[in-house]
């Protein structure tokens, strides 16, 4: 019997080496306990009541007739224990608050944007445990970034660089295009090709990828096609009560998975439903007065049904709204500080609950904004830290409060493939948390990979930059003595001299002909090939002169008749007009003589 196989299948490999030390790299992004957890109230399941836990080896004996397999499997589990927060990892190359943050549909890729104008691709397949991206860009000179969107496919990187137009990357970070400004001297925005102001956010079509919006500063929110960069395909001009019947579009989002309906948030506090399918003329739902006037309200997004959606307000508020009716909220969940005009809300991939970030202590706030003084207000009384705040979302109460760092929480990502939360800071990380039991892939193949072992010449890494620079022949030992002159100034011909010389100066070789003689580069290339055409100098050139070169001093050698000097016919001339004129010319003489004689 000791011989039969116990199992079918393949053995189990034995743990190896590789596997123990990817273990141990896991086990070092584990967090730390959070006293802050916030417990909500035990429920069990429909059906099952919660079960008296006795000690080992005693009986329950108040309910002998019912079965014993009933209810005993039930462990009462605090609500919101099963998200993946028990591991974390930090990613640190932005210098300012991540204001953009974006996953792609595998999960594989994140895109951050920042204050600090760069877009930052990270890659999770081709990173290591070092996390640093893989390219690196700014967007728009001296504009901050804004929002970055992937596409449904994942190819196309979609950003709101802080200018007039939209910008299109590849998942690679090469440029694609740009999309066109509108002109801002006609009053009616339905009549411009793009916006006059600053794009504030952007959002995909959740089913055609060919489709993209963006909303903007100037009121307005404008339906694009990918492929025409030239003018958008519709626009939504939204209206306010407030004095000019313009405001701010802070937020816009699609409607579920089928992108039937428009959301918008506008800073007066409204907030906005269109049907896509409409003209646009009005809104098919609005709430006024959706979060206090004045304040930002950073973002608004659908359930996946479309039947809901939930606001983050710059009050401090997160609200959840029925779609169908919006008179008032479902329910409102306040004391959650918002000083970042990105903060947004998510609902779980489960959509049980509904996350968002708060506002730390180091707020990383512009300089100029009015939510300056209320970082200040903040820092001053002594705060607490960043946090991702899980609501309920059949309740409406905070389930747990989950501490990130000390700065504040701007951006808050749940990618439902690969069960990892993904959160952008004001001080410039982003933090990954997951769970080694229910998490796959993302983040954890880059913990599980060691960084590259450095070859000892590579000073390519920012760490070799504080290494101190060896130069031997820098010191006074090595260098060569000289013999100061009688002026004691150390010789002026010899340095001279010295200097010429390409062996001690380390000066390279000039070519010695052609254009690059002396070291100089010389002229440019379209003047040495017109150099070498042949000049047209007839102009210029003496007629007389150029045909008497080609003149012999032998008449009989003439160089334009040789060719016919065998054929060339006996010349006959009438000689007898000659005769006459010189008889005349003899008559004219003899009496211009007899006239002179006459005279003496």
């Amino acid at each position: 019997m000791d011989s039969l196989p116990l199992s079918f299948g393949k053995a189990a490999p034995p743990p190896s080496a590789k596997t123990d030390a990817a273990d141990s790299r896991i086990a070092t992004t584990k967090r730390q306990a959070e006293p802050e957890t916030v417990e909500a109230p035990i429920t069990a399941p429909a059906g099952l009541e919660k079960t008296k836990r006795l000690p080992e080896g005693e009986e329950d004996d108040s309910d002998a007739g019912e079965s014993d397999d009933e209810g005993d499997d039930f462990v009462p589990v605090a609500e919101g224990s099963e998200l993946p927060v028990s591991h974390e990892v930090v990613m640190k190359d932005h210098t300012r608050t991540v204001s953009a943050l974006a996953l792609d549909p595998s999960g594989t890729r994140v895109a951050s944007g920042s204050y600090d104008y760069d877009i930052k691709l990270w890659d999770f397949g081709g990173m290591n445990s070092s996390f640093k991206p893989f390219r690196s860009w700014e967007a728009s000179e001296g504009h901050q970034v804004r929002d970055v969107a992937f596409s449904n496919s994942g190819d196309m990187v979609l950003g709101a660089t802080g200018n007039l137009m939209p910008k299109l990357w590849d998942r690679n970070g090469a440029f694609i295009g740009e999309y066109v400004k509108g002109d801002m001297y006609i009053r009616d925005l339905r009549h411009t090709d793009g916006h006059v102001s600053a794009v504030t956010s952007v959002a995909w079509h959740p089913k055609n990828s060919a489709l993209f919006m963006s909303g903007s500063d100037d009121s307005t929110i404008r339906i694009w096609e990918v492929e025409n960069r030239r003018k958008s395909k519709n626009v939504v001009v939204v209206k306010s009560k407030e004095r000019g019947g313009k405001t701010r579009v802070s937020a816009i989002a699609w409607s579920g998975q089928d992108g039937r309906n428009i959301g918008a948030a506008c800073e007066d506090g409204a907030v906005h439903i269109w049907a896509a399918n409409s003209n646009f003329a009005r809104p098919n739902a609005s709430v006024e007065n959706a979060h206090v006037k004045g304040t930002i309200t950073s973002s608004i997004v659908f359930s996946r049904d479309g039947k809901q959606l939930a606001t983050r307000g710059g009050d401090g508020t997160v609200k959840l709204w029925d779609a169908r009716a919006l008179k008032k909220p479902l329910w409102t969940v306040s004391d959650l500080p918002s000083l970042n005009p990105e903060t947004n809300v998510i609902f779980s991939p489960d959509e049980k609950y509904v996350l968002t970030g708060t506002a730390g202590v180091k707020a990383g706030v512009l300089a100029g904004q009015a939510e300056e003084e209320k970082a200040k207000e903040l820092e001053k009384n002594g705060g607490e830290g960043g946090k991702i705040v899980v609501i309920s979302r059949e309740r409406g109460e905070v389930v747990r409060k989950i501490g990130v760092s000390e700065s504040s929480v701007v951006k808050t990502l749940w990618h439902d493939k690969i069960n990892q939360i993904v959160t952008g800071s004001s001080d410039g990380s982003i933090h990954v948390l997951y769970s080694p039991l229910t998490s796959l892939k993302g983040v954890t193949l880059a913990v599980t990979k060691a960084p590259k072992a450095r070859a000892a010449d590579d000073f390519s890494a920012a760490s070799a930059l504080n290494q101190p620079i060896i130069a031997p022949h820098s010191l006074p030992m090595f260098k060569e003595d000289f013999t100061p002159s009688a002026g004691g100034q150390g010789g002026k011909r010899r340095r001279e001299k010295d200097r010429h010389d390409s062996v001690k100066t380390m000066k390279p070789m000039p070519p010695v002909v052609g254009p690059g003689k002396g070291g100089r580069i010389g002229a440019a290339a379209t003047q040495h090939m017109v150099q070498g055409l042949v000049r047209d100098d007839l102009r210029t050139q003496d007629p007389r002169e150029a045909l008497l070169k080609y003149a012999t001093s032998d008449p009989s050698d003439n160089t334009w008749t040789q060719a016919w000097t065998k054929t060339q016919p006996k010349a006959v001339f009438d000689e007898r007009a000659l005769k006459d004129q010189e008889e005349e010319d003899r008559r004219r003489e003899e009496a211009e003589e007899a006239r002179k004689k006459r005279k003496i």
